[in-house]
Formats: C-alpha cells, structure tokens, sequence
C-alpha cells in the first residue's frame, strides 16, 4: 500500500499521542518506545507524545523536546511467569488496580488524538481494557492503534495465549490499525497467527525500526572491539559467563578489547561476581548499563548478543557483524527471529543449547580476524519513516487535525 508523504503544514497543528509501553522485563519495549516518540517529535515540533510505563529506567534516555512520561507502579516477573510487584508492597491485584485507574485518568485528560498501545493489546494482566473501552465510548475521534515486533512468541503459545486474553475480539472492535514492526517476509504474522480478516483488514507492516547513530562524538580506535549486551539481562547470565569463560582472554591476547554491557536487571549478586571477574583480565571492561547503545555499537567491530528486536536492529542499522545466542525460554520470539535472520546472512545464531566457552570463542575470533561480511540489504528498515507517514495520514484526516474531544 502506497503512503503519503509527510504534510509539512501538520508541523504547525496541536496532536497529542499516547503511547503505552509494555514494561514488565528489560528495557527494549521502552527503547523502541522512546526511538519512535523521538522520530515523530522531530517531524512535528508542536505535537505533544506521551510514554505511560511501569519501567524505572525512562531516566537513562534523553527526551526530545515535547516528548514527556508518565511512570506507573513497576511490575515483574518470576519464572513461572507470574507478575508481582516490582517495588511496592502491595499485592498484585492492588497494583493493577492502581495502574487501571492511572492509565484510564491520564487518557481522560490527556486526550489524545492516537493512543499506540505496544506489545499487549489488552495491556499486562488486560489492565488496558476498561481504557479501551471507555475510548470506545466517549472518544470516537481518537484513533487506536496496536502496535507489535515481528514475531510474539511460538504460533502455539500466541494464538493460545491471545485466545485466552480474548485478543482477537478486542483488536476487533477497540482498534483502528495494527501496525507490525517487520516484514511479511520475514515473518507472516497473519498466517502464523492465524489472525482474521477484520484485522487482516487493519494491518500494515511497517519495515523494521531503523536506530540512528546518536549525536555523540565517537572517535573509532584503531584497537579492535567486541560488544557484549544481553539486553535487560534477566536472564544474560549464561551468555557472560561462556564470554568471559574464555572469548574475553583470548580477545584481549590479540590486542583488542572487550565491552560487557551487563543490563539493568541483571541480578545484583550474579553483577558483582562478574564485575570482579572483569576486573582481573586486561583490555576488558564492564558496564552496569548505558543509556545510549549506539555508541558503543558504533564503536565495535563484532557484536555478541542475545537476539532481542532491538538490539538485532541496531546491529543491522550499523552493520555490524554479530553472533547472536537466543533466548528459548519463557518466550521463544528471540530464537525465531535469530533463525530467520540467520537464514537470510544477515547474522550467525548459536542456540543456547549449543553454547560452550570454546565455541563461542571461535565465532568471535572469526567476526574480528576473518569476518565474512553480512547481508544487511534483505531487511526493510523504515519502519520510523511509515509510522510516521501513518501519524500524517491520520492527523490530515477530517475532524483528527486538534486533540480528540471526548464526552
């Protein structure tokens, strides 16, 4: 489907959007969050965007100007997959209800003209739907949109999870659009999920979400560099340690060096007895987290990672050659994707249960000494630019030019 071209004159008019961001674990619904907040705010300075999350690190990224949060009690998860209270001693129930009320008071007030609602549909624990609803209601001008990666999880677990959370009806009927951040080519999320018409109706792939460099002064060493990232690191233990089981004294024999991003949820305990580690081989350093992963993506000559929808796409927007070990386990969207992209030479993948220090040793050797470079030209990476083409079109649209009236 052809889109139009951004309206300039829009630059001038008064929009708000909403956008909510799934927030249980990590921090990469947050980061791509952030990435299309920034973009859209950049193309119209007079809008006002909106992050609503329960994640407790909006404070490590710059928000551009007209780009503002709201924080929500924090949720997290144990291995079972149940959600609890990340920081408050309340019990869950108490907390969701908590986040119902803030949620549905903020769209109340803020009014906006599109509310993106990321990841969940229905929100965490379907905590979104008496918004839905009320939108549904008393604001027929604000326009709706889900908002998902590529792949969700296994079509098993998906079309029995969003059968249990009834999904499907609520895209049905509380939804303008469904915006898919990916490509039907790599990955057909109609027919692996056995999505309907109606919503077939809705949905545009948008191409992946492409991550600028930053702004930052970055000066390339002539030193050659590994980076090491698991994300939020929950669950990067077993990558790290595989690394500095053998990659990192190898890497730092050959003169180069290694940067080991360790995450902000990684836990305190398994932090400090790798922060130690570190501390006694050369040329290998640790950070806890960082709040701007491109410069040390730009920095780097090979990438070692898990295979999270962000990370994988600033390694494919710098091109940059990558290992990436997947997580399988609760969800297996990182090890689909992994493949996928395996599959078309864009990265190699290593699944976790082929994972020794020895093996990973040699790949890394092979990114930095005998590289093979990698096929980055299969993937669409406009993503930002067709969003925000989408946000033009509907805010072009009659009676969506202001902020939504809502009765």
């Amino acid at each position: 489907m052809l889109l139009p071209m951004y309206n300039n004159n829009l630059a001038g008019t008064t929009q708000r959007m909403m956008f909510y961001c799934h927030d249980s674990m990590g921090v990469g619904h947050l980061r791509r969050g952030v990435a299309i907040c920034t973009h859209l705010a950049e193309k119209f300075p007079r809008a006002s965007f909106l992050l609503v999350t329960g994640s407790p690190y909006v404070p490590l990224f710059k928000l551009p100007q007209g780009v503002d949060y709201i924080k929500l009690p924090a949720l997290t998860k144990d291995p079972a997959g149940a959600y609890h209270s990340k920081h408050l001693g309340l019990r869950v129930r108490q907390l969701l209800r908590c986040r119902r009320a803030m949620i549905l008071a903020t769209v109340q007030s803020f009014q906006p003209s599109v509310f993106l609602i990321d990841k969940t549909p229905v929100g965490v624990c379907q905590e979104m739907v008496p918004t839905l609803r009320w939108i549904q209601r008393n604001c027929p001008n604000t326009r709706v949109v889900f908002g998902m990666r590529d792949i969700e999880d296994s079509p098993e677990t998906t079309i029995r999870q969003w059968a249990r959370q009834d999904v499907p009806a609520v895209l049905d009927e509380c939804f303008d659009e469904v915006w898919v951040y990916g490509s039907e080519s790599v990955y057909d999320v109609v027919q692996e999920y056995k999505l309907t018409q109606r919503v077939e109706d809705k949905l545009q792939y948008t191409g992946y979400i492409r991550r600028a460099p930053c702004d930052h002064p970055v000066t390339k060493s002539e030193q050659k560099s590994v980076l090491v990232t698991v994300g939020g690191g929950s669950d990067g233990e077993a990558v790290l340690l595989a690394y500095l089981a053998d990659a990192a004294h190898r890497v730092a024999e050959t003169g180069a060096r290694s940067t080991i991003v360790g995450g902000p949820d990684l836990p305190e305990a398994t932090a400090r007895q790798l922060r130690l580690a570190v501390s006694t081989l050369p040329n290998t350093y640790w950070l806890d987290h960082t709040g701007c992963m491109s410069c040390l993506m730009r920095q780097s000559d090979a990438v070692v990672s898990m295979g999270g929808y962000n990370t994988m796409c600033e390694i494919v927007s710098f091109k940059k050659p990558a290992l990436i070990i997947p997580r399988v386990s609760p969800r297996y969207e990182q090890a689909i994707r992994a493949s996928r992209w395996d599959q078309l030479g864009m990265i190699k993948a290593m699944h976790p249960t082929t994972l020794t220090p020895e093996r990973l040793t040699d790949r890394v050797m092979e990114m930095l000494y005998d590289p093979q470079a990698p096929d980055h030209t299969q993937l669409d990476m406009g993503g930002l630019d067709c969003i925000g083409d989408r946000f033009s079109s509907m805010w072009s649209s009659g009676g969506r030019r202001e902020a939504a009236v809502c009765v």
